[in-house]
């Protein structure tokens, strides 16, 4: 009997412990939102050998954080601490990982006011997918526009843009070659658009192409310049 009196005792004290415990998390909670620990993100790369080869896999599970993360300083106090520094660690992690350059070319330099972080991330992708993807080289190209007023270094981004395979290969052929003109570099704008033209297979990329062109030809014959740069495809290679 003494057994189960003191055993009722323990339970009665857990269970009242469990019951304050619960009413205090619910008043936190109530009073405003309870900071995450970043106890998972870590602090160097150099962590990957420990990884055992799952790094790419802990990547995606930062990824999921991030978003997460993200959400909940969107509703709260919108101060985005850790975001560059998870964003940065899944690219170091997991270097093809599209999606994070493309959140860090959009993000960052407004959610967090730091430009500077979105170039270094994006230039990251820029060394991994070269041409391959068109969105990395978008992004930059539109940092280094919007924020650094560099309208030569968004022309060879916007270049390098047009380069990736798909169908935004001829509006970013035309936005490239728009760059380029206003900075002063008609040739480079005329080869862009030249380069385009000769790889696409789409019958109306090729047609604005050529209008574009035929744009930009007049304006050198009318302004003096020379067209030689073009000779591969002629004054007007629609018509």
């Amino acid at each position: 009997m003494k057994r189960l009196l003191i055993s009722m005792a323990i339970i009665a004290v857990l269970f009242a412990g469990i019951i304050a415990a619960k009413e205090r998390l619910t008043a936190v909670r109530g009073a405003g939102p309870v900071l995450e620990s970043m106890a998972y993100l870590p602090g160097s790369e150099r962590i990957k050998p420990f990884m055992l080869g799952f790094n790419t896999t802990y990547a995606h599970y930062l990824w999921i954080k991030t978003v997460i993360y993200s959400g909940d300083q969107m509703e709260t106090d919108r101060q985005f601490t850790w975001l560059i520094r998870m964003l940065d660690m899944i690219t170091r992690l997991h270097p093809h990982f599209n999606e994070a350059y493309e959140f860090a070319g959009l993000m960052v330099p407004d959610l967090c006011r730091d430009p500077d972080a979105a170039k270094v991330i994006l230039e990251r992708g820029m060394n991994v997918f070269g041409t391959a993807k068109w969105n990395i080289p978008f992004y930059l190209g539109m940092l280094y526009h919007k924020y650094y007023k560099d309208t030569e270094r968004a022309a060879v981004c916007f270049s390098m843009a047009a380069q990736a395979p798909g169908e935004h290969s001829g509006n970013l052929a035309r936005l490239a070659a728009t760059f380029y003109n206003n900075a002063g570099r008609d040739a480079d704008a005329l080869d862009v658009l030249a380069f385009i033209y000769e790889t696409s297979e789409n019958p109306e990329v090729k047609r604005h192409i050529a209008a574009k062109i035929d744009e930009l030809m007049e304006k050198n014959q009318a302004g003096g310049a020379s067209n030689d740069v073009f000779y591969d495809v002629g004054p007007n290679p629609e018509r």
